[in-house]
């Protein structure tokens, strides 16, 4: 199989449950198998000694090369990239070398980033895998955080993972870990990786994890309120071969040159969003408030703090849940730009009765709802119930089209109102034209409701699933269509 028909394959099928959460997968999301020249419209070239970035030359860390973008320091060649490291003098310095990075082109917030590398070996020789910030939005280095996935110098022998994070230079700090197990990583190709998630790093070669580092251990000076600052922000990837510098010291004419890091593939696997216990919602029904998709926080859901100040039902999760005294358990204590996003299965278009169970001591609050980014409800806005489990219902009227969607649930009320929230139901409206009525305009059949039944019969949707035995189509179905299409709206 070839490289490119590898990575389709990949794309198409690979889906790796690992454990983030309950429920979660991981699946690909982007890789380069360099398998064609290299693309330059995703790896930028950097060029030069630093100084272009606003560094002092050497980059920073008293490096003896510098990058070029020519043949001789990057290539392709039979499906795999090589960063080669020349002792050939070039724009002032004794050697060049190449880095490459995918800013402006591809980040990733969370998720595992890995490569399949074989390394450089000798005295002054640093490769690296590596990644940093897209928009440093808590200022410069390393208060907005740099994450080195894969870092080993002159023999090969050891491998860091390292996170640099704290204050800007020279107040910075970092936290990782060192994998030396007599492997001399220069022999042959191995598996570097790194599993981000919000509050935790784990790195790993070859599927063996060697060092965790928690959001105990991080922060930045510039965001003391967020705990998981800078490590919440988009950030691109990084490979390089430097030659000498602080970390490695310079080479003393035992190595050879050239040198060369050979990556076979790039790739970065996500967190897929999903209902939670693996089935979307059905509608019409009722929710329950608890049962938000799985995700990662900032997609799947946004909450004003980390973790499960209720500590019920879902403990692990960045959402405060607590016992309800109407049974189960409520989402606790909303406050200002929190949400939460559900899976849905709409079983038939039209009008819909919303209602929410909601309970706030003082203040009141609101709540508004979104279809697939879409307003559904406008405000609803509602008084204070005198405590935290004394709950009221809200209500308004919305209209869904048919299918697989994401309700967004979001705190609309001002600054400073709290209120607890239990569950929202939608009940189905008689639209006048019954099962039938698939496709806008509603209120009347026409060609585009056959061809939505159609759709959704080819799909296995619900809004298709017309007859005994429901749960699968059959000719029934299509019968069943036919009967309520025939009956046409009053």
């Amino acid at each position: 199989m070839t490289h490119a028909a590898r990575f389709r394959s990949l794309i198409a099928f690979t889906s790796l449950t690992i454990a983030p959460a309950a429920h979660a997968q991981l699946e690909l999301v982007w890789a380069d198998e360099f398998d064609a020249p290299l693309n330059t419209n995703i790896w930028e070239h950097q060029i030069g000694r630093g100084e272009a970035y606003g560094l002092p030359a050497g980059w920073g860390n008293n490096e003896q090369q510098y990058y070029t973008d020519q043949i001789f320091n990057s290539f392709t060649n039979s499906g795999q990239l090589h960063i080669v490291a020349q002792q050939i003098p070039f724009g002032g310095a004794p050697y060049s070398s190449a880095r490459i990075r995918t800013l402006g082109s591809f980040d990733v917030r969370y998720g595992r980033i890995e490569a399949r590398m074989k390394l450089p070996k000798g005295q002054g020789l640093w490769p690296a895998f590596w990644m940093l910030p897209t928009n440093s939005p808590y200022g410069g280095w390393a208060s907005s955080g740099e994450i080195d996935i894969m870092e080993s110098v002159n023999q090969m022998n050891r491998i860091h993972g390292t996170l640099h994070f704290g204050s800007p230079w020279p107040n910075n700090t970092s936290a990782g870990g060192t994998l030396q197990d007599g492997t001399d990583f220069s022999q042959d190709f191995h598996i570097y990786s790194v599993d981000w998630n919000p509050d935790s790093f784990s790195w790993s070669v070859d599927g063996q994890v060697y060092r965790t580092v928690t959001s105990g251990a991080w922060f930045s000076s510039e965001a003391t309120g967020n705990p998981r600052a800078p490590f919440d922000s988009p950030f691109h990837i990084l490979l390089n071969v430097a030659v000498g510098g602080q970390f490695p010291g310079d080479p003393d004419g035992t190595a050879s040159f050239p040198q060369q890091m050979v990556v076979d593939w790039v790739r970065v696997y996500r967190e897929r969003q999903t209902a939670y216990a693996g089935a979307a919602h059905a509608v019409p029904g009722r929710v329950e408030a608890e049962d938000f998709d799985e995700g990662y926080p900032g997609e799947a859901f946004n909450d004003c703090d980390a973790g499960n100040n209720g500590g019920a039902y879902r403990p692990d999760s960045d959402v405060d849940i607590e016992a309800s005294t109407e049974g189960g358990f409520n989402i606790g204590w909303l406050c200002e730009g929190e949400w939460l996003e559900y899976s849905v299965d709409v079983a038939s278009p039209g009008t819909y009765t919303l209602r929410a169970r909601v309970a706030s001591p003082t203040t009141g609050g609101a709540l508004r709802f979104e279809s697939d980014g879409a307003d559904i409800s406008g405000v609803l806005s509602f008084g204070a119930t005198g405590g935290w489990q004394n709950w009221t219902t809200i209500e308004t009227q919305v209209e869904l089209a048919p299918g697989p969607q994401i309700i967004r649930s979001i705190n609309a009320g001002a600054a400073g109102d709290g209120f607890n929230y239990n569950w929202f139901e939608l009940e189905a409206l008689a639209t006048g034209c019954g099962d039938a009525d698939l496709a806008e305009p509603f209120g009347t059949l026409d060609f585009s409701d056959v061809v939505a039944f159609l759709v959704a019969f080819g799909e296995s949707g619900a809004a298709a699933d017309l007859a005994a035995p429901f749960g699968a189509l059959d000719f029934s179905d299509v019968i069943a269509y036919l009967s309520a299409f025939g009956a046409g709206c009053p």
